[in-house]
């Protein structure tokens, strides 16, 4: 029911966009390191002229399909279960949690300053956008993608409610 109130609150819908927490960045990382060493162990399997090292070749290289596998599973997972989702309104952002309960809801009319972060690592990659309140209260939204379509919509609808960013 939240939601339905929220929405009608914030306006029309402009886009819905994923969003992750403070765990998914930690799973990026260690997937991204169960690869590497994946890999790293593949390259020695290759130079090494051992009888098992086909075997243990097809061994890592199963982990590296299941690591990726999982990875898109739990995103069309996530997207149909409405998990972790910055939804941008004409008049506010409204953010779900991880079990799709709204978790923050701020109107345009209540944010002084959005803030833009982002880092771009091979281990880490991220953008973090900060909704800093007129009453000092702060919104964080996490994106654990290189170029996400959220950076551009949110940027966007700011400056259309006359926000500056810093």
């Amino acid at each position: 029911m939240r939601r339905d109130e929220d929405a009608v609150e914030l306006g029309a819908r402009r886009g819905s966009y994923p969003i992750a927490g403070i765990t998914g960045a930690l799973l990026q990382t260690g997937r991204r390191f169960v690869v590497l060493f994946c890999l790293v162990a593949l390259g020695y399997l290759v130079v090494s002229t051992s009888v098992e090292g086909l075997s243990r070749g097809l061994v890592a290289l199963a982990v590296i399909v299941v690591v990726i596998g999982l990875r898109v599973a739990w995103g069309r997972l996530s997207l149909r279960l409405g998990v972790r989702v910055c939804h941008l309104h004409t008049g506010g952002v409204v953010v779900t949690g991880l079990f799709g309960q709204t978790k923050h809801v701020v109107p345009w009319d209540r944010v002084a300053v959005l803030k833009h972060m982002s880092n771009m690592s091979p281990l880490l990659t991220f953008h973090r956008f900060e909704l800093v309140r007129h009453d000092g209260g702060t919104v964080a939204i996490l994106v654990l993608q290189r170029k996400p379509e959220l950076a551009s919509a949110l940027k966007r609808a700011s400056h259309l409610a006359g926000m500056r960013e810093a």
